[in-house]
Parts: C-alpha cells; structure tokens; sequence
C-alpha cells in the first residue's frame, strides 16, 4: 500500500479547522495531564513524544470488556482477538506486535518470558485507574523491547468513599461481580478489590468436527490491594498487588475431540519508595516482582512459567520545570520453567539510562540514552531525541528520532529443536513529525512515522532452526482531533498504515491499512449517553488473504440515581456486523462475537 501523504494532510488539516475530536485519551482541555511514563513529568500539552492517556472517567465511560478494547480506540493500534473473550489476543502499536511493545503495571516490566510479551486481556479492567501509552521507540529510557512504545498500567490504591460493589449480566449467559474496599487516614490510604467474571462464550472457531462445534467458555478471578504512606513530609512509599487467575476453552485447528483449555495465572507487585531529597532534586525505587504462568489441559498438555524479579532505582534535578535532567539504572533477573527442556532458563539485564528535557518559550528538547548488558546477548545502545517549536501560539511542530531492539525471547533462543543461541536482537531506527494543536474549545493532532526494523525473528527453512531473516518497514499517518459542540464530546481519529516485509513486499498480517474511530458523548444531568463507530479495511491474515473490511458501531448509557447507585449498559456491535479478524486456515476462520448486550449495577458506600 502507497499511502497518500499530501492529500491525507490536507484532509487533516480541513478536520483540524472543523469542529471535531479525536480519542478519549486527547481530553478538550489536556493542559493539566502528566505524562508520568515519559519522565520528567512532562505535561501533556508539552509532551515531545506521542502519548495518550486514559483516566478512570474514560475507563468507566468506555465500559469496555478488557484492556485490548480500550486501546483499540487508539489511532495506530490494531486488536486481533482469535475468538472471543479470553482467547489469544494480539496488539499492535504502529504496525508492531505485542513483542516489540513493553507492558509495565505500576513502573513493573510485566509479561512472559518464553513467548516474549504480556496478555493484556489478562488484566482485569476493573482494578485500573489509568493507563498511558507512549508510542515509538523507547528503548532508550526502558530497554528491551521499546520499538512501538510503552504501554503502562496504573493499578488502584485508594479513592473516593468507603468501597463499592457491582454486578453485571449479559449476553451468552455473561456474570460479573466485584467488591471494593477504601481506607485511608492522615497520611496514608488502601485499596483492596475482588473480581470475578464467568461467561458461556462463543465458539471459537468455524471448525464443526471432532467435537469442536462447542461453545468455549471464560472465567476469571482476580485480587488486587494498593496503598501508600507518607514517610514524613517529603517521602512516600507504595504498594500494589495483582494477581490474575482465568480459564479459557479453545478448540483444536487440528479437528480432534473437545475438552482442552488454558488457564493462566499473573501476579504483579511493585513496591516503590519516592522522595523529594530537596526543592529540586527527587530520588525513587522500585522493586518489582511479575509471575506468569500458563498450563494447556488437552491431549498435548504444557506448562509455561516465566518469574521476573526487578530492581530499578531513579534520581531526577530540576532547576526549575524548564530544565530537567533524570538518571536511572535498573536490573532483572528472568527465570523460567516449562515441561519442555530449555538449554538454558535463567537470564539477567543491567542497564543505566540518562535524559534531558529542556523547555523554552517557543522550543522543546528531550534526548535520552541508554546502555544494556544482558546475559543471553550481550550489550546494547540505544537514544532518542526530540524537539519541539512553537509556530503559534496554538501550534507547535514536533520531530523526533530514536533507535529501539527486541531482546529474542527464551522460545527463539532456547526452545528444543527450534531455539538458536546465537539469534541477535531486531533492531530499529524511527522518525516522525507531528503538528500539533491546542485551541480555546479544539486539540488536534497529525503525524507522520516511519520505522525500519533489522534481523527481523524466523524460521529458516534449510536448519529448521530460528534466525535473523528479512527487514520490515512500516509508514504511517495518525489524524485526531476533538472538541465540544452544544454540549456533546465529539472525538475522531483515523489512521494509515503501511507495513511490509522488505524482503517478499508482502503486506505484514494483523496490521490494517486503514482504521477510523469516532465517539460521540453528552451528559444529561443524571444521564450519559456515548455512540463509538470503528471502521477498518486493508486487514491481512497469515497466508496473504485480505480479510473483508468492516464497521461496528456501539452505544452505552450511564444513568447515576444518586450519590450512591449507578446503573450502566451498553450494546456492542449494535448492528450485529458479521466479520472476520483473524483465519485458521483456507477454510475455517476464527469467529467473532455478533450483537452484545451488558447492563450492570453498582453502589458505592
């Protein structure tokens, strides 16, 4: 695909002169939003690099199923789910996979080592507050893995009130029910919530043979507790617990007999320690613990085991909010265990890292950099800089470059019979520019991007063993703009992309070319009412095969009674569109869910 540079930003900048919004995470006035994952604590409205950022009001209004959902509203993301709720879901940020994207839950690396990235549809929607996601290439603050950016989960720890309970029913005999509990004092709060999800599901796939005409079931159950004291006046300390247990059934591509599921388990703890050592100096630490476990029960059984221990500590100086340099160091250890024999199962990664932002009256700077030394592959270096000016006061022209590396996962190195020890890291090299806009009653924005990637991960056929074969190149352009008209948030975000491997010219699978996504909310008093549209064309499969282009259209009401009982409900699909995301072969596809309906309760005391 040739993507139409000049006439897409002509038509962006038409948009931009209309009256219409882009995403949830571009809120009308943004000017108070800190983009923490950033460093430095850079403002929204200063932000150099792409961020999008979602608050617990967007989350609730959202009323999503999980956190894929959420970020398919996300101009240059891309959602395959392979039948349904619970089933294997892959995210793709600016055309790159789940692999080349790091997932942290409260500043904690979080995921698997043996497959080499998180389940994010294994976090439950209800123990988040907000979520911030960063794109392009990071690996010069976070290391491994950083080339579509940042994605970070900020878990509860105390709110408003006493605590609250829900329950929820819907479609395919859908339950859901959740407790919540909130203390605090002077100087310090909790959080503890319980989750707990059961749901008929769909069948999985379009294959009716060897007892695979089934419906496949999901069910989940999930902890979490937050909280934090202040340690005298300048130093507070946090905590945050969760832990994830589901089941998801799944039918056999092969045809053989039913009965076979997966269950997976997720704890994350971060304990973190932050001070403010003077006026402009400001030191913190986090240890971090991520465990992911997930066990196949079916005729070919397996278990898959990844323990992450990390140890990251961070000092920042500011002279004052215009000149802002940060320094960091991190370490973690990855162990895994599985009923397969690895060579080897155990690795570590040390890293130092350093940042300056600069900020003037009509200019921006931030350049980072970082150093790597991991066990399994040796060194890496990596940076990125970006700046910014001021074209009016309203406008601003944003640049930025930046290197980012895929570590290879314990699969690609070690996996019998297919792992290759000496397979290097991907590795890439990013640029884009970006206007950018912020009016009395407007934002807008519109970027261009392009990302090569190197030593790309395979299979080569003449050793049947992993390697380093081809290139990939991907091309985007991200339009989003919103705003109010008579009392309604208008929000609109389409995007273009091009994603190729070099080496055949074939389109990369799970990437479309085309996406588009509007919503459309108002308060009534009492009563919000929210219609989405998303829209998406230029879908490949794995074999090459274009996938029909399709359009879902949602609605969802929130009603609050009082102070203390909220009522929700929201159809999904609401046209019941029949459409297609992901093949399993020539014949036989992977099915999608057609209308939906959800309602549910909550009191809060």
């Amino acid at each position: 695909m040739t993507i139409p540079v000049k006439s897409t930003l002509a038509a962006a900048c038409l948009l931009a002169a209309s009256s219409v919004h882009a995403n949830s995470d571009i809120p009308t006035s943004p000017r108070d939003q800190i983009v923490v994952t950033a460093k430095g604590g850079q403002a929204w409205n200063e932000a150099l690099h792409t961020a999008h950022i979602f608050t617990l009001e967007d989350i609730e209004s959202a009323q999503v199923a999980d956190i894929p959902e959420l970020l398919a509203a996300i101009s240059g993301v891309n959602v395959i789910e392979s039948g349904g709720r619970g089933s294997a879901t892959s995210v793709f940020v600016r055309g790159v996979s789940g692999s080349q994207t790091i997932v942290l839950i409260d500043g904690v690396r979080v995921g698997s080592a043996t497959l080499g990235e998180a389940a994010l549809n294994s976090y439950p929607i209800e123990a988040i507050e907000r979520i911030e996601v960063l794109k392009g290439p990071f690996s010069g603050i976070y290391g491994a893995d950083a080339v579509g950016g940042v994605i970070q989960i900020f878990t509860k720890k105390g709110g408003d009130g006493l605590g609250s309970v829900s329950a929820a029913f819907g479609s395919h005999s859908l339950q859901e029910y959740d407790a919540s509990f909130n203390g605090g004092g002077q100087g310090y709060s909790f959080h503890v919530a319980a989750h707990s999800e059961d749901t008929d599901g769909i069948d999985r796939t379009s294959i009716l043979t060897g007892g695979n005409d089934d419906i496949d079931s999901f069910e989940e159950q999930a902890i979490s507790v937050g909280g934090q004291l202040a340690i005298g006046e300048n130093t507070v300390a946090k905590l945050s617990v969760l832990g994830t247990d589901n089941a998801v059934e799944f039918d056999d591509t092969f045809g053989n007999d039913g009965g076979r599921y997966t269950e997976t388990k997720t704890l994350s703890t971060a304990f973190a320690i932050e001070s403010n050592l003077s006026a402009s100096l400001r030191w913190s630490t986090t240890l971090g613990l991520n465990e992911d476990e997930a066990e196949t029960f079916s005729s070919f059984p397996s278990l898959f085991e990844t323990s992450r221990e990390s140890l990251g500590t961070e000092l920042s100086w500011s002279e004052n909010a215009n000149f802002v340099v940060t320094l960091g160091a991190d370490y973690y250890q990855e162990e895994i265990d599985s009923t397969n024999t690895y060579d080897l199962t155990e690795r570590d990664n040390a890293g130092v890292y350093g940042q300056v932002k600069l900020t003037g009256s009509r200019t921006g700077l931030v350049a980072s950099l970082r150093y790597d030394d991991n066990s399994a592959y040796e060194t890496n270096t990596n940076g990125s800089i970006a700046g910014s000016f001021n074209l009016t006061d309203d406008v601003r022209l944003v640049a930025s470059y930046g290197t980012a590396f895929v570590a290879p996962s314990f699969n690609y190195l070690y996996f019998p019979g297919f792992g290759n020890p000496d397979i290097l890291p991907e590795e890439s090299a990013s640029t884009e520019l970006s206007l950018v806009g912020e009016h009395r009653n407007l934002n807008w924005r519109v970027s261009a991007y392009q990302t090569e990637i190197e030593n790309l991960f395979s299979f080569d056929s003449n050793t049947f063993l992993a390697a380093n074969i081809g290139e990939a190149e991907l091309e985007g352009i991200e339009a989003e703009l919103g705003t109010s008209v008579a009392d309604w948030q208008l929000k609109l975000n389409l995007d273009l992309l091009s994603a190729t491997n070099k080496d055949t010219d074939v389109e990369l699978d799970g990437r479309a070319e085309q996406n588009f996504a509007a919503t459309a909310s108002r308060r009534f008093d009492k009563l919000e009412a929210r219609f989405d549209l998303r829209a998406q064309r230029g879908l490949y499969d794995r074999s090459g095969t274009e996938l029909p282009s399709y359009g879902l259209f949602d609605i969802g009401v929130v009603y609050q009674l009082n102070d203390q009982l909220r009522v929700s409900a929201k159809v999904e699909n609401a046209l019941d569109k029949d459409y297609t995301l992901n093949l399993v072969n020539s014949v036989d596809r992977y099915n999608t869910e057609g209308r939906t309906a959800r309602i549910s309760v909550r009191y809060s005391f």
